[in-house]
Order: structure tokens, then C-alpha cells, then sequence
């Protein structure tokens, strides 16, 4: 059995794509491309397939990882133009290799937000993250209301404003412990600065990143 990981982009109309559709669109990718797929034994088998950071509909990428396993090698060139052939538009794979890192690593996530928004959005969102803390509400697993200070989560990398385009771009918790939705620290800006009128128009997923700073593939 021969661990193989994929980096693949999912853009324009695949962006509706959701979670659970994938799973089933790349099931059927990797018969039609009849790569030598390992499935799980027992009286049900199934092909494996992981997919460590679920990207929200909507959303576009050009980091998503699908990782899968084979019965024997094929090359990775070779792998990824088999699959590129009979995947539909909006989903291609970029890059196939055995995989390094553990998705246990993922730590957080780089996102470009592209806005529509009245002019002097910049100073908006530099008092937004001026704040001693920007409280969020959300419903934990015993359905409690609990309040969570997002203020120590959120990078800011830069924001940039071109008459009503603004291009936003976020380092935010991402992986098996924490999460943060970019929508999210959106939302809670249109609360706290009423007055910073905008619209979200886009959000790209740019790039993985493990817990230590360094790329996740």
C-alpha cells in the first residue's frame, strides 16, 4: 500500500461543490482515471480517502489535500494528468506526492477576502483590530451559549483599498483544534463598526500552514 497525497484547486462554479459531493466527485475521478485505488478490507469495502481541512461552500482554493492510498506506484506526473483528464471544471490537481507531514499538524490557514465596500474601509477595520477583544457567541456541544474572544486569532496581513475594491488577506486558526471561519471575524466586524459599510465578494483559500510556521505540503 502506497500513501499518496494530492494538492488540488477548486475554483469558479466548483466552489458549490460541498463537503460530503466532493468525497463522491473524487470517488468517481479516481475510477474513470483507473488508478490502482487501495480500498479497505472487511464485508463492506471502502476506497480511502482524506480530505484533512473541510473548505466551506462557497469558498474558492488553490491549497485543498485530498490524500488516498494505492495498491501499487504510479508515477506522480503521470497520476495527476490521469486525474486532471477526467475531473470536472473548477477541480485540478496541482501537485501529487507521498505525503511528509501529519494533518494533525495544521495549525492555521491564509485566505484572501475580496470586498466591496465604501471608501475608508482601511481605517474601519484598523479600529476593528484596535480592540482590547472582539467577543463572538456560538453554541457549544451541550447547545450552551458561550462567548469566545477571537481578537488573539486573527492576522491581519494586509488590507488593501482601491475605490470600492478592498482585498483583504487573514491568517486564521485552522486544523483539528481550532477553527475560525474568516466570514466570522467579518461578521463580527459589521457589529462592532456599524458605520464601515461592505459586502464579502470572494474568499480564496492561499495556503496551509503547521502549527510550527512551516507549509504544510
Amino acid at each position: 500500500m502506497l500513501k499518496i497525497r494530492t494538492v488540488y484547486e477548486k475554483r469558479d462554479r466548483a466552489k458549490y461543490i460541498s463537503h460530503l459531493d466532493l468525497n463522491r466527485c473524487m470517488q468517481r475521478t479516481i475510477r474513470r482515471a483507473g488508478l490502482p485505488i487501495w480500498y479497505s478490507e472487511g464485508f463492506n469495502p471502502r476506497m480511502y480517502l482524506m480530505f484533512p481541512l473541510a473548505l466551506s461552500l462557497g469558498f474558492e482554493s488553490v491549497c485543498e489535500v485530498m490524500d488516498f492510498n494505492l495498491e501499487e506506484p504510479v508515477p506522480f506526473g503521470e497520476l495527476k494528468d490521469r486525474l486532471n483528464a477526467v475531473l470536472p471544471e473548477g477541480l485540478r490537481i496541482l501537485h501529487a506526492a507521498e505525503p511528509v507531514k501529519k494533518h494533525t499538524e495544521i495549525g492555521f490557514a491564509d485566505y484572501l477576502l475580496e470586498l466591496d465596500a465604501q471608501p475608508g474601509f482601511s481605517g474601519g477595520w484598523d479600529r476593528f483590530l484596535a480592540r482590547d477583544a472582539i467577543l463572538t457567541e456560538r453554541t457549544n456541544k451541550r447547545g450552551q451559549l458561550v462567548q469566545t474572544d477571537i481578537r488573539p486569532q486573527i492576522q491581519s496581513l494586509s488590507c488593501r483599498q482601491e475605490g470600492e475594491r478592498v482585498q483583504l488577506e487573514l491568517r486564521l486558526p485552522a486544523g483539528t483544534q481550532t477553527n475560525l471561519n474568516p466570514t466570522a471575524v467579518l461578521d463580527a466586524m459589521a457589529g462592532l463598526e456599524p458605520e464601515t459599510a461592505f459586502s464579502l465578494d470572494r474568499v480564496l483559500r492561499k495556503k496551509i500552514i503547521c502549527t510550527d510556521g512551516t507549509d504544510f505540503f
